[in-house]
């Protein structure tokens, strides 16, 4: 079977490297990217089997590159992530179709589990 193809935008490089690090040991293939508006691009133009987002970034908000992503691959998981979980943004991110949403920190285990559910229901 073909590894999973995984999209992770964050502007946190460390996080980059620790979602990514956690990912390819269990197989997955990772793309990241430090960039939200590169990462929507990338989103939309390649194929991923789910993408995971950051909510705070500079360039471009995650809700903004969930929202654009939904509109031109509405069956693409996105997980949201984020280390300012509120109700409210985890209520409007479920809202614009996100498949989940992971406060930071979090354990390999609990990033698995949310990737898998995602990828399998999406499946």
């Amino acid at each position: 079977m073909k590894p999973q193809k995984v999209l992770v935008i964050d502007d946190e490089q460390i996080v980059l490297d620790s979602v990514s690090k956690i990912l390819k040991e269990e197989q997955y293939d990772v793309e990241v990217s430090l960039s939200g508006r590169q990462g929507l691009d990338w989103a939309i133009k390649k194929k991923y089997d789910i993408v995971l987002t950051d909510i705070r970034m500079p360039d471009m908000g995650g809700m903004r590159v969930l929202r654009d992503i939904k509109r031109n691959k509405p069956s693409l998981p996105v997980v949201m992530i984020t280390g300012y979980a509120t109700v409210q943004s985890a209520v409007q991110a479920m809202k614009l179709g996100a498949t989940d949403y992971v406060e930071k920190p979090f354990t390999p285990e609990k990033l698995l589990e949310v990737v898998t559910l995602a990828i399998d229901v999406a499946a």
